[in-house]
């Protein structure tokens, strides 16, 4: 976030982090360089759904877990 905006504190992968007000979770990933095809989103121990990303605010105090996809074999 720059320097003096207003933002707010969430916890995102068991690790305090700001983001500006008003923020979505796509704004979030965006932030971090995350795709989002690529991940499911938990907020506040449920499971959002990927087109309702740019459509769900984050609030001061929200869990976030972001779990990434990763391609695997067999054994």
């Amino acid at each position: 976030m720059k320097k003096g905006l207003s933002g707010m504190e969430l916890t995102v992968n068991g690790k305090t982090r700001t983001v500006t007000d008003g923020a979505t979770i796509t704004t979030l990933l965006e932030e971090l360089q995350i795709n989002p095809l690529r991940v499911a989103v938990q907020l506040n121990q449920r499971i959002i759904r990927r087109e309702l990303y740019e459509h769900t605010p984050l609030s001061t105090g929200d869990t976030l877990d972001i779990i990434t996809f990763m391609a695997g074999g067999s054994l």
